[in-house]
Parts: structure tokens; sequence; C-alpha cells
């Protein structure tokens, strides 16, 4: 189970050498609209624990949630609940996938949803693996966890253990989650706090 920490401080955002990258992260937006969803076939709300940590790490850092649906491990019903977001009436910049995203027979999250991007973000998947070898050693390989862009929507695919979402969440989404709608939808700056709400 994850460790409690407190909630009212959000994560700080890792110092950069790089001008630009500076300068982009101080015009990003700094409340971003998510969506949450669950893959699992035996997850209920009240036992939904990843989606609910993610729910309540978004929050905290002041982010909208827009949504938070919970879909078993099948392609079609996976599929249809991120298209259903990005192209129906809920318009998130960000979905927060957790499960489904191993190597077991009921792991289809990757291959439901990676043939979909129009841009994969490499870096995310090799950095979550890393970090998580400091957690769980060689088993980190097991991880498909990916993350990329559909059209102008991110999207981040997550394990379902809640450590692994904690560390994604902490470490690596919620520190550059403003700098990533930043440049997929120029339009949104930190000037405009409140777009789209």
């Amino acid at each position: 189970m994850a460790s409690s920490k407190s909630k009212t401080n959000p994560p700080t955002t890792v110092a950069s050498k790089s001008a630009s990258t500076d300068e982009h992260r101080a015009q990003a937006p700094v409340v971003v609209r998510c969506c949450v969803l669950t893959v699992s076939d035996t997850r209920t709300v009240e036992t939904d624990k990843g989606g609910t940590l993610i729910e309540e790490l978004l929050k905290n850092a002041g982010h909208i949630v827009v949504a938070r649906e919970i879909v078993t491990d099948t392609q079609s019903e996976i599929n249809g609940a991120v298209r259903a977001a990005i192209y129906h009436t809920l318009e998130p910049e960000a979905i927060i996938v957790t499960g489904g995203s191993g190597i077991g027979p009921r792991d289809v999250t990757c291959e439901a949803l990676r043939p979909h991007l129009t841009k994969e973000m490499p870096g995310f998947g090799e950095i979550f693996r890393m970090l998580s070898w400091g957690e769980v050693g060689p088993a980190s390989m097991l991880s498909r966890a990916f993350a990329g862009v559909l059209g102008r929507t991110l999207l981040f695919v997550l394990p379902g253990s809640t450590n692994a979402v904690r560390l994604a969440m902490e470490k690596l989404i919620l520190p550059e989650l403003g700098h990533f709608v930043r440049e997929i939808r120029p339009e949104r700056s930190r000037l405009e706090p409140n777009a789209h709400q």
C-alpha cells in the first residue's frame, strides 16, 4: 500500500538547465482538465485505490477531474471509453489510465490504445521503468507503461499498483503536466488558467 503523504504540497518542478524549457514551464497552464480511467474486471469505485489516488493527487495539485470511470479489461471498452471522453462532451486535456499495462493474458490496455497515438513520448516509459527499478528491481521490466498524444489530448497509461501510480504521478506527470499541455495546445497558457472550465 502506498504511504500517506501531505496533500497540501504539490510536487516541485525539476530544475532545468535549458532557458527555453524554463520559459515554456513559466507559460504553462496551472489548471489542466483530466479524465481518470481504471481498467479492471474486479474493481469498484470503493476498491479502486489507484483511480482514487490519481484523482486525489490531481485535485491536490489544483487540476480538474472532469470524469472518472472503471471499464473491464477488453480492448473495445477501453478504446470506447477513451474515444468517448475525447470526442464527446468531456474535452479533457489529459487522460490518465491505470491498469492493464502488464504482460498477463488480460492486460490489453496497451494493445487497445497505443495504435491510436498520433505521437508517443518514449521517454515517459523509459524513465518510469528506470525509477521503478529502485523500488521493485528487475520486476520493473514487466511494466509496459507509456504516454503519448491522441490528437490534442495527452494520454498516460500506468500500472494498477498504487505504488506505481504514486511514483508516476509525483515524479513524472504532475511536475510537467501543464508544460505538456502547453506543448500540444500552444493557445493554453498560465495567463488563461481557467480556460475550458
